[in-house]
């Protein structure tokens, strides 16, 4: 999923830069789908939890795919494979190994104790790593603050989306899509897309409509995203399914084109506890939707606070409502902080600017390789 939703468009910008690009992940049904867009992909088991005998199981067999396929680079994303990931390529001996960072793991909000815990398996990733790109401008500084790496080591890659393909006038009128879950255009609907854990802020989002449904009949809330039953953190079905049974929340499962229903929306809310850059936010944001979202690393560098959306609190129950209910009342606001997104949105967070720094990043790369005329490297794996 990470490959085919985070990292296609970053790959087909490498490979039309004359990369010889393959793609390593845990086998799964999105697979094929990124075999069909043209990208070789080679699956190694990896769960995505900590499962310590099966990680060193993925572990050398990652070694093994690294021998085998002789790549020049490694180039890893996401926790996991980054963490096993640059042990695997340095014991494979890789030339050049990179790690993506998608929001460090651990956040101001912890505990110092937590915060120390969470440190360890990102220090872990810096050290085998010849160099890390941030999505987040925030997080390369808190990389340098908190010693995981020297400043000359980081650099900021950014985060970014296909802001042509995600406009207002690509989809049509909004009602069609509302009548599939009973509801109306007359309606304010509350909308949220990502996967169904408690990281990503849901129980308070729950909670939140709870109060306000009961508050303001003409709230409606719908939470877009796939059921995460194998992950610690993976909310209780029976309590979800009771919520959509009192016509509480709305629940659709993960659809490939999330557009029609951001444009369904009258308002976009994620009030995760952690974040790299928010995809989901730039998305409702170019889509001309007001965010409220968690006042964290990587939402602040999407939403302006005040300007574009709301940032409250993360695990604020209180001050969410007070949020959402403040952008129900003051239409004319939500419709100008809109407005205002979609404007910081493109100014800031276009896909082709992210996919620029990437190929000029592996062209210094490939400078650092010895070709003195800057060819192309040879074979680079992007492990997901």
């Amino acid at each position: 999923m990470s490959v085919r939703l985070l990292l296609l468009d970053q790959i087909k910008a490498l490979q039309a830069d004359g990369h010889d690009v393959v793609a390593v992940c845990a086998p799964g049904p999105w697979v094929e789908s990124v075999r069909s867009a043209g990208v070789e992909v080679l699956t190694v088991p990896m769960e995505r939890e900590i499962a310590p005998l099966r990680d060193l199981r993925s572990m050398a067999a990652l070694t093994h795919c690294f021998q085998e396929h002789k790549f020049d680079v490694v180039h890893t994303h996401t926790p996991k494979a980054g963490l096993i990931g640059p042990i695997a390529a340095r014991l494979a001996g890789v030339p050049q190994i990179v790690h993506t960072v998608h929001g460090l793991l651990f956040h101001d909000r912890m505990t110092r104790l937590r915060q120390s815990i969470f440190w360890i398996p990102e220090k872990i990733t810096a050290t085998c790593c010849d160099r890390i790109l941030s999505q987040s401008q925030e997080d390369v500084e808190r990389a340098v603050r908190s010693r995981l790496c020297a400043r000359s080591k980081i650099s900021y890659i950014g985060n970014g989306i296909d802001v042509t393909r995600f406009a207002p006038q690509t989809t049509s009128d909004r009602s069609e899509k509302l009548q599939e879950v009973g509801l109306s255009a007359s309606d304010f609907v509350v909308g949220s897309v990502g996967r169904l854990v408690a990281e990503k802020g849901f129980m308070e989002l729950f909670a939140a409509a709870e109060t306000l449904t009961n508050r303001y009949p003409q709230i409606k809330f719908v939470v877009i995203g796939p059921r995460e039953t194998d992950q610690n953190d993976a909310l209780d079905n029976d309590y979800m399914d009771d919520l959509q049974r009192r016509g509480v929340v709305r629940f659709v499962n993960w659809c490939d084109d999330v557009r029609p229903w951001y444009a369904a929306m009258d308002l976009f809310v994620l009030p995760s506890y952690r974040e790299g850059i928010p995809r989901a936010c730039m998305e409702a944001a170019a889509m001309r939707r007001p965010i409220v979202a968690s006042d964290i690393r990587g939402c602040r560098e999407v939403v302006v606070d005040g300007e574009t959306g709301l940032l409250i609190p993360p695990r604020d129950v209180p001050r969410l409502v007070e949020a959402v209910e403040r952008l129900y009342k003051d239409r004319n606001l939500a419709v100008q902080m809109g407005e205002r997104g979609r404007k910081h949105v493109v100014e800031n967070f276009d896909i082709k600017d992210v996919c620029r720094r990437l190929c000029d990043f592996y062209a210094q790369l490939s400078a650092g390789e010895g070709t003195d005329d800057g060819e192309p490297l040879h074979r680079s794996a992007l492990s997901g």
